[in-house]
């Protein structure tokens, strides 16, 4: 049985780096509600002749994102359901690392754990920088069922979320157990 995890933090708070220090350790795969927009990304740079090799487009990303919710508000999240029924069977971390506003209620009814990244913004190779009061942007409290900090090292980050999934696993373990009983 997959344990679900959605991390929650404004852009460049270390959602995605939280994915890849957990991959180190568990079994882990991360399925993102915005990946055809990162598509429509590369295809927009591809289309332009401009190399955009491991920077992100935070601009064009929200614009796509806004985009597609107006014109099929459905649609990023039925193909992350597509996605994730893929892996219904999967025995392991499930994870997420770009929820929005707009995409919590559908997590939250699919099982996933929500945990608030404390921390505060990091510099990340971005070729236009989101727009932090973007109304898809994270700046609201969604209630979350854990919380991590990212303040210091990242030694410290990763002992921080290694101590959360410690957490995690032990009260799967006792909700598993109760339902048993």
């Amino acid at each position: 049985m997959a344990i679900k995890i959605s991390f929650i933090a404004p852009s460049e708070y270390g959602k995605n780096t939280a994915v890849n220090i957990l991959k180190e350790k568990f079994n882990l795969i991360n399925i993102k509600i915005a990946l055809p927009l990162y598509k429509l990304q590369d295809d927009f740079y591809r289309f332009i002749n401009k190399n955009m090799v491991g920077e992100q487009d935070g601009e064009l990303l929200q614009y796509y994102g806004a985009k597609i919710r107006k014109e099929n508000s459905q649609f990023l999240l039925d193909e992350f359901s597509k996605k994730l029924k893929k892996v219904i069977n999967f025995d392991g971390i499930i994870t997420n690392d770009d929820c929005r506003p707009p995409d919590f209620q559908f997590l939250k009814q699919n099982g996933f754990i929500f945990v608030k990244i404390n921390g505060f913004k990091r510099d990340r190779l971005d070729h236009t920088k989101s727009n932090p009061s973007s109304r898809l942007e994270w700046h609201q409290n969604l209630p979350c069922d854990f919380e991590v900090d990212n303040f210091g090292t990242m030694e410290e980050y990763q002992k921080n979320l290694y101590n959360l999934m410690d957490k995690i696993l032990i009260k799967e373990i006792k909700h598993e157990q109760s339902a048993i009983q």
